[in-house]
């Protein structure tokens, strides 16, 4: 079978710095992955190195079985899509336009589907409003359409819930976890261990640039490795419904 990506021996350097050393995993079709660890672990790193926005230093990434750097912009725009960190906009650029400049990427999606997409996200309001006068979270929302209409068999996202209320966390999520179902793959950068551990499939755990853990998160987030990235300022339990972990922030007094 071949894989939808496969990294091997990747590493990164900035400099002398090396900000990510010998990292090695495979995404399977239809799998939901979560990028886990600390700040500065090198996560935004990895799906830059991803998505083709910066070059590794060494080894390989390989897009269905061909190398990331032999696809020209445009075959890769229709294999792999990128959300990157939310950025302030620059431009006033309005909404509609932006949504379906992912449209002309890659293969074409029926009206539809577009229109099932607007609606899931709940921005059929947005779409004639200036992307620079909305909300970060209502951002997020319209380029994470533009992502899905965009329609690449490989999503990659980096920290998309950030700026959303837990309502709409959840709502990307499950149209995530949907889209997977259905046979799409993607990986995404997160910061909730909670949230990786209710919808991710595998977790990717990196600390100082460096891959701690690829397995299921029940095998990831175990109490012991947590406290070891954490130390005492998460608290570990069993969630009384599903049995599956549950983290919380530890409160503690300063000295």
């Amino acid at each position: 079978m071949i894989l939808p990506l496969v990294i091997d021996q990747l590493s990164y350097h900035q400099g002398s710095q090396p900000l990510l050393q010998n990292i090695n995993f495979a995404i399977n079709p239809g799998e939901l992955v979560g990028i886990i660890g600390p700040n500065g672990a090198g996560k935004s790193t990895l799906l830059k190195c991803l998505s083709g926005f910066m070059t590794p230093t060494h080894g390989s990434i390989r897009l269905f079985d061909q190398p990331l750097n032999s696809y020209s912009h445009q075959q890769r725009a229709q294999q792999l899509s990128y959300l990157p960190q939310y950025t302030e906009p620059a431009f006033g650029f309005v909404v509609n336009d932006i949504i379906y400049y992912g449209h002309h990427q890659s293969a074409a999606l029926s009206q539809h589907k577009i229109n099932n997409i607007i609606s899931q996200l709940q921005i059929e309001n947005l779409l004639n409003r200036p992307i620079n006068q909305l909300s970060g979270g209502e951002q997020q929302r319209v380029h994470f359409a533009r992502l899905l209409i965009q329609n690449a068999a490989i999503m990659l996202l980096d920290e998309p819930t950030a700026s959303l209320d837990i309502g709409h966390e959840s709502l990307l999520l499950n149209i995530l976890s949907h889209h997977c179902q259905q046979g799409k793959s993607a990986l995404i950068a997160i910061h909730n261990l909670n949230t990786a551990i209710t919808f991710c499939d595998r977790l990717l755990l990196l600390e100082h640039g460096q891959q701690i853990a690829f397995d299921s998160p029940q095998k990831v987030l175990t109490p012991q490795q947590i406290t070891a990235l954490y130390h005492h300022h998460v608290s570990v339990t069993q969630h009384p419904d599903n049995q599956k972990l549950f983290i919380l922030p530890q409160r503690h007094s300063i000295p």
